[in-house]
């Protein structure tokens, strides 16, 4: 028996769950709140997406679909374009290189191994801007967004498992 349409759309829109769900995280990082300095230390909840979403679903987060949330950043943040799609592709072979130990790893581990990885990326980025751009950028504000990065990524992973369990089961 095949699936009626309205079965159909539900099981689309649950695969679409983690690519819609970091594009309304790339849209919340750059809504303006009229803070100062936030955007400087405002912490990269895509990075944080990509990582959990690609370390437990990565047949909902393919290679292709983190290309297409990097550029759609770079697009809307107005950073040099090219700069987030290398990085969050770099982070994503990284992560598929260890994805077998990370899977069943404790809490405890995949912090650290976030901590390491997201810490890595940044200061990746940091450096590639500081190839690209004239003059020498700032690196308190990349050392800043890495510590708040590797702070609230317990929150965003403790709400990613309850999403997970919810509507993507199986």
């Amino acid at each position: 028996m095949s699936p009626s349409f309205w079965q159909r759309i539900d099981g689309v829109a649950r695969a679409a769950c983690p690519f819609t769900i970091s594009l309304l995280l790339i849209i919340l990082a750059l809504v303006p709140l009229q803070i100062p300095h936030l955007a400087t230390i405002m912490p990269s909840l895509l990075l944080i997406s990509v990582f959990y979403w690609s370390l437990y679903r990565p047949d909902l987060m393919p290679v292709w679909a983190v290309f297409v949330l990097a550029v759609i950043q770079d697009l809307l943040s107005g950073s040099l374009l090219g700069v987030v799609p290398f990085i969050l592709l770099f982070f994503c072979i990284a992560l598929n290189g260890q994805r077998r130990l990370l899977v069943h790893a404790s809490f405890l581990m995949l912090w650290i191994s976030f901590s390491v990885l997201s810490s890595l990326a940044l200061a990746l980025q940091w450096c590639l801007i500081f190839i690209l751009e004239t003059g020498t950028p700032d690196y308190r504000p990349v050392l800043f967004q890495s510590l708040t990065t590797i702070a609230v990524y317990p929150a965003f992973s403790w709400m990613f498992v309850l999403i997970q369990r919810s509507l993507l089961k199986g």
